[in-house]
C-alpha cells in the first residue's frame, strides 16, 4: 500500500501517569512548536487523574488533541496500546504515529526529520538518538546512543540480544501499527512496547535510524525505564544461581518474542497484508527449533565480541549456554534418570511375579558409602533461615516473608500478604518484602509490579520510598533492624521467622501468622502435614482470611483462634461483576464449571461425574446448554449426549466481569474451609451458583443466588438441578455483604498498624 507523505498527518500518542507539571508543561510546549504543521495528539489519561491538568496545558499550548481516560490505571505498556489502538480509529489511511513520554523535550525538527527519513528511506519506522538531560534541563550526555553503547544498525536476532529503540523517538507507518497490535499478552511488564513494534518493523518495511539526537531524554527518580550506563561492562562469567535465573528469564522472554513475531507475520504474509515474505523471519529460526540454535548465538557472540560490543557479546554466549542446557535437560529427562526410572520399575514388577525378589547388587552392599545421599538434600530447604541479619538499618521495618515475588509466580494468596505489607508502608511503616523460595528473576519487574498495587491516594506520601524488595535465596546478609516484626504468610515462612527470631536475639519475639487455609489438608499424612500443624503451636498472633477459616481452627481446638482475632473478608470489589448486565437465555443457556484438574481441593473429577449425571437426569441436549471451563486450560470432555465441556481456561481480568455476566448457571467446588472466589464473582454477576459446604462453611449466606451442598455427588446434582430450573436472579438476590465472614482488608491493616507501633512503644519504654 502506497501512502502520500508529501505532508502526512503526525498522530502523537502520549501516556500520561501522574506528571511533573513543568516537565508535561515542557514537554506539550515542544511539541506544540513542532516545524511539522500537522500534528494532532492524543493523551491516555493513565492515572485517571490528570486529565484536568492536560486540558490546561494543551489549551494553553494551542494543541489540536484528544482525550482517552481508561476505565481503570494502565501500565506504560498498556497505555500505549490502547492510545494506538485509539488512534487508528479515527486516523486516515496517510497518517504516521509517533509516541511521546510526558516529560522529555522535543527538538523542533523532530518531526519533520522522521516525516523525510520515512519517506526517503520507504522504512515502517524510523527512531534517532537522544540527549540524556537532567531534571534542570541541564545535558548529562550528548548521545543516549553512545552512553549506552548501543548499535546503531543491528539484526533481527541482534535486536533480542539488547532493544535499541526507544518509543519516544519513533515514527511509524500505519500500516506497522496495524500489523502489531495488539501486543503479545504479558504477566507484569517484561518487555516494552517499542521492542515490539522494533521487532515487527524489522520484519515488514524496516527500520531506519536517523543518526542525530531529536529529543530530550530526561532523567529522573520516577523514569519507567530510563537510560543504562554501560560503561564499566560486566563481568564475562557470573556463576551464581541469581544469574542463571536472569539470563534465563532473558532468553525465555527472547524466545517468547521470537516466536510472536513468527506467528504474527505468517498471519499478516498469509493475508498479503505485508511486504515480503517469511525470508525476513529466518534470523529468529535458532529460537524456533526444538534441539538447535545454540550455535547461532556462539557465532553471534563472536561477531559480536569483534565488533566491539562485548556487554552484547556475553549476552548471545550465555543464551548459547542456556540453549545448549536446555538441550541437555531435555535429554536427560527423556533418556536418562526418567528412562532408567521407568525400565528398572517394569523390572522389579516382573521380578515381584517370579522369583518374587529383584536380584542382588554386590558391589552397592560391599560400598555403601557410594550411593549414600546428604541429609541436606532430604529436608525441607524451604524452613531453613538461609540469610543472617545486619543490624545496621538505622529505622524498624516490617518483613513480609512470601515464598516468590516474580510476577509470573504470584497468586491471589501472594497477592493478599503484598497488599497488607503496601497498607502498612501507607500507614507509615518501613515494609520488606523478602522472598524465601525462589531467586527474583528481575527486581525491577518485581518492584514495578508491587507498586502498581499502592492507592493513588498514597504515593504522595512517601509510601513507595518505604518499601524494598530482598531475595532471601540468594542474600547471606540482610539489613534489619533489632525492632524489626516479621509476618509470615505460609506455614514454612512460619519456621523461617520463628528462626529468625530465636537465634538472632529479635525485640519482637512474636511474629504475624496470615492463614488464609487449614494447610496441613494440602498434603497426605507425612512430614509436610505434620510440619504445617505443628507450625500453629508456634508463638504468633493470626490474621484470618474470612470467619468461615477462624471457625474451623476454633473447631480444630486451636487456642488462638478467638472470636476478637484479627479476620478479613475477600477482597472481591463485588460492584465491578454487580454492574454487569446479567440475561437469562431462553435457549441454549450457558452453564460455567471452575475447572482446575491440577488442584485436589477443587474436586474436578467429582464435578465432571456431577455434570454428567445432571445432563442426563435433565435429559439435556446441545441446543439445551452450552458447557464452558473457567480456570486453568484442558482438554475438552465429552459428556453424554455428546456435550462437549470447552476449556477456556483463565478469562482477561478486564473482560471477566462482562463474561460472568452472560451466564445461566455456575459450578465451583472447594474441599476446603476457605472460600473461594470464584462463586462470589459468579453470584454477584448474576449467576445462580453451587457449590459446596466444608465444616463450618456455608456461602449460602452471602446471597440466595448461592446453593451450598454437601460435598457429595448426589447433593450437588439435586442442587444443580434445582438451580438450572429456578427463574432469572433477581436484583435482591444477587446483593452480596461479605461484612459477614470478615472485616474490610483495609480495616483489619490498619489495626495491624496499632498493634505495631504499640509493640515499638513497649520495646523503648519496657
Amino acid at each position: 500500500m502506497t501512502c502520500d507523505l508529501t505532508s502526512p498527518t503526525v498522530c502523537v500518542v502520549m501516556a500520561v501517569f501522574r506528571p511533573h507539571e513543568t516537565f508535561l508543561q515542557k514537554q506539550i510546549g515542544s511539541i506544540a512548536k513542532q516545524d511539522h504543521l500537522d500534528v494532532n495528539v492524543l493523551f491516555v489519561i493513565a492515572d485517571q487523574t490528570s486529565e484536568l491538568l492536560v486540558r490546561t496545558l494543551a489549551d494553553t499550548a494551542g494543541l489540536n488533541y484528544r482525550i482517552l481516560v481508561p476505565p481503570a490505571p494502565l501500565d506504560a505498556v498498556r497505555a500505549f496500546e490502547v492510545g494506538l489502538q485509539e488512534a487508528l480509529s479515527f486516523s486516515g489511511p496517510d497518517t504516521l504515529f509517533a509516541l511521546s513520554d510526558q516529560d522529555d523535550i522535543w527538538r523542533r525538527d523532530r518531526l519533520s526529520k522522521g516525516v523525510t527519513a520515512i519517506r526517503e528511506s520507504n522504512a515502517d519506522l524510523v527512531h534517532s538518538d537522544a540527549r540524556l538531560i537532567g531534571q534542570d534541563d541541564e545535558v548529562l550526555h550528548p548521545s543516549m546512543f553512545a552512553y549506552e553503547k548501543r548499535q546503531k544498525r543491528p539484526r533481527l536476532r541482534d535486536s533480542l540480544y539488547r532493544n535499541t529503540v526507544t518509543g519516544m523517538t519513533v515514527l511509524m507507518r500505519r500500516r506497522l501499527v496495524e500489523i502489531a497490535l495488539p501486543l503479545p499478552a504479558q504477566s507484569g511488564v517484561h518487555f516494552y512496547h517499542d521492542l515490539w513494534l522494533g521487532l515487527i518493523a524489522h520484519c515488514s518495511g524496516g527500520v531506519h535510524l536517523i543518526d542525530e539526537p531529536l529529543v530530550d531524554y530526561r532523567q529522573h527518580g520516577t523514569n519507567a525505564i530510563g537510560a543504562v550506563d554501560r560503561s564499566s561492562g560486566s563481568a564475562f562469567f557470573q556463576p551464581s544461581l541469581t544469574w542463571l535465573r536472569r539470563e534465563a528469564a532473558s532468553y525465555g522472554l527472547a524466545r517468547y518474542l521470537a516466536k510472536s513475531v513468527v506467528l504474527r507475520m505468517h498471519e499478516v504474509i498469509a493475508a498479503k497484508e505485508a511486504e515480503g515474505d517469511g525470508e525476513k523471519l529466518l534470523p529468529l529460526k535458532p529460537y524456533l527449533n526444538r534441539l538447535r540454535g545454540a550455535g547461532a548465538h556462539g557465532l553471534d557472540a563472536v561477531r559480536l565480541l569483534l565488533a566491539g560490543h562485548r556487554d552484547l557479546a556475553l549476552t548471545a554466549a550465555t543464551f548459547s549456554v542456556i540453549a545448549t542446557g536446555r538441550v541437555v535437560w531435555s535429554v536427560r529427562r527423556a533418556l536418562g534418570d526418567g528412562l532408567t526410572e521407568a525400565v528398572t520399575s517394569f523390572d522389579n514388577r516382573l521380578y515381584s511375579l517370579s522369583p518374587g525378589l529383584p536380584p542382588g547388587d554386590r558391589r552397592s552392599e560391599q560400598s555403601p558409602e557410594r550411593v549414600a545421599s546428604s541429609y541436606t538434600g532430604i529436608i525441607d530447604q524451604r524452613k531453613l533461615l538461609r540469610w543472617q541479619p545486619e543490624f545496621s538499618s538505622d529505622r524498624p521495618a516490617v518483613n513480609v516473608l512470601v515464598p516468590t515475588l516474580n510476577p509470573t509466580e504470584i497468586f491471589a494468596g501472594i497477592v493478599t500478604a503484598i497488599d497488607i505489607g503496601l497498607g502498612l508502608a501507607e500507614r507509615g511503616h518501613d515494609v520488606r518484602f523478602v522472598a524465601t523460595d525462589l531467586p527474583i528473576s528481575s527486581t525491577g519487574v518485581s518492584r514495578d509490579f508491587i507498586l502498581a498495587r499502592l492507592q493513588e491516594r498514597t504515593c504522595a506520601n512517601g509510601s513507595a520510598e518505604r518499601i524494598t524488595l530482598v531475595c532471601g535465596v540468594t542474600r547471606r546478609t540482610i539489613e534489619m533492624h533489632r525492632d524489626d516484626a516479621f509476618i509470615a504468610t505460609a506455614w514454612w515462612t512460619a519456621y523461617v521467622a520463628q528462626k529468625a527470631i530465636r537465634s538472632h536475639g529479635f525485640h519482637q519475639s512474636q511474629f504475624l501468622y496470615l492463614i488464609q487455609d487449614y494447610e496441613p489438608a494440602f498434603y497426605a499424612w507425612g512430614s509436610e502435614f505434620a510440619d504445617a500443624k505443628a507450625s500453629y503451636e508456634m508463638d504468633f498472633r493470626p490474621i484470618f482470611n474470612t470467619t468461615l477459616l477462624r471457625d474451623h481452627f476454633a473447631e480444630q481446638g486451636f487456642a488462638f483462634a478467638t472470636p476478637d482475632a484479627w479476620v478479613f473478608h475477600p477482597s472481591i470489589d463485588v460492584t465491578r461483576f454487580a454492574h454487569s448486565a446479567s440475561t437469562l437465555r431462553s435457549t441454549r443457556r450457558r452453564l460455567a464449571l471452575y475447572g482446575r484438574p491440577e488442584v485436589p481441593r477443587n474436586m474436578f473429577s467429582m464435578a465432571i461425574e456431577v455434570l454428567a449425571k445432571f445432563i442426563e437426569e435433565e435429559g439435556l441436549r446441545d441446543d439445551d446448554v452450552e458447557l464452558v471451563s473457567i480456570g486453568l486450560k484442558h482438554n475438552s470432555v465429552r459428556l453424554p449426549n455428546s456435550i462437549i465441556l470447552k476449556s477456556l481456561g483463565k478469562i482477561p481480568w478486564d473482560a471477566y466481569p462482562n463474561y460472568l455476566s452472560e451466564i445461566d448457571v455456575g459450578l465451583s467446588l472447594m474441599l476446603s474451609p476457605h472460600p473461594s472466589h470464584p462463586p462470589i464473582e459468579m453470584a454477584a454477576a448474576g449467576a445462580r451458583v453451587v457449590t459446596n459446604g466444608f465444616a463450618t462453611k456455608d456461602l449460602s449466606v452471602l446471597c440466595p443466588s448461592i446453593v451450598s451442598a454437601d460435598a457429595s455427588v448426589e447433593s450437588l446434582v439435586a442442587a444443580l438441578r434445582k438451580a438450572w430450573n429456578s427463574g432469572p436472579v433477581s436484583e435482591e438476590e444477587r446483593q452480596i455483604d461479605l461484612r459477614r465472614i470478615g472485616d474490610p482488608l483495609d480495616e483489619v491493616v490498619s489495626k495491624i498498624s496499632l498493634e505495631l507501633n504499640r509493640r515499638l512503644v513497649q520495646v523503648d519504654h519496657p
